[in-house]
């Protein structure tokens, strides 16, 4: 009888410190496994691409020149931007303010880069529409030069395919290049903008 209440005690004992060493060694599996695999970068936060995109914020001279316009290249345009991150980094906003052809055109952009579907976006509009003028980009060289692609409103209510180029070409300057279809319906460059950040 003795000899069985001691087998007994010596299994609830050997249980009892089963338990504890399995959880540990569970919990050491499951904290290796953690560091092993991080969670994924949370979509709704800024990453690379966003950081990117920020180091264009700043004040800027712009340059616009008109190509192709009557077989001729008319004479440029001047004025200034201000772009500034917004939302926690998440977008960039440009206020622009030109005079083009003596007239005073004063336009908004609105820049980003969406995480879930992988592509940069803009939305455009100035004082020479009521439209926005959505766009979806994308880059081949890690946001060097972006590619956007959208369509404008014609006057005549139809929709005109509109390519719009953004390029780095220094810390202190970019340009835009605008394409839409010629009349023999091959791309072409119709408009190039040159952003010089202010000293």
């Amino acid at each position: 009888m003795a000899e069985q209440r001691r087998w007994i005690f010596g299994a609830v004992l050997s249980a009892a410190l089963l338990i504890p060493g399995s959880a540990v060694a569970q919990e050491k599996a499951q904290n290796h496994q953690s560091a092993a695999a991080p969670a994924a970068a949370d979509p709704a936060k800024p990453g690379a691409e966003q950081a990117s995109l920020a180091t264009l914020a700043g004040d800027y001279n712009r340059v616009i020149k008109f190509v192709a316009q009557m077989g001729a290249t008319a004479a440029p345009s001047s004025g200034t931007a201000k772009i500034s991150v917004q939302l926690g980094g998440r977008f960039l906003l440009e206020e622009s303010t030109d005079t083009v052809f003596g007239r005073t055109v004063e336009g908004l952009r609105v820049y980003g880069y969406d995480n879930a579907t992988k592509q940069y976006e803009m939305a455009r509009m100035y004082t020479m529409s009521t439209a926005i003028t959505m766009m979806k980009g994308t880059s081949i060289d890690g946001g060097k030069t972006i590619d956007f692609i959208g369509e404008s409103e014609s006057s005549g209510g139809g929709k005109t395919p509109l390519h719009v180029r953004l390029r780095r070409v220094s810390d202190d300057e970019f340009v835009e290049t605008f394409f839409t279809a010629g009349p023999d319906g091959k791309e072409a460059a119709f408009q190039e903008t040159t952003y010089t950040r202010k000293k």
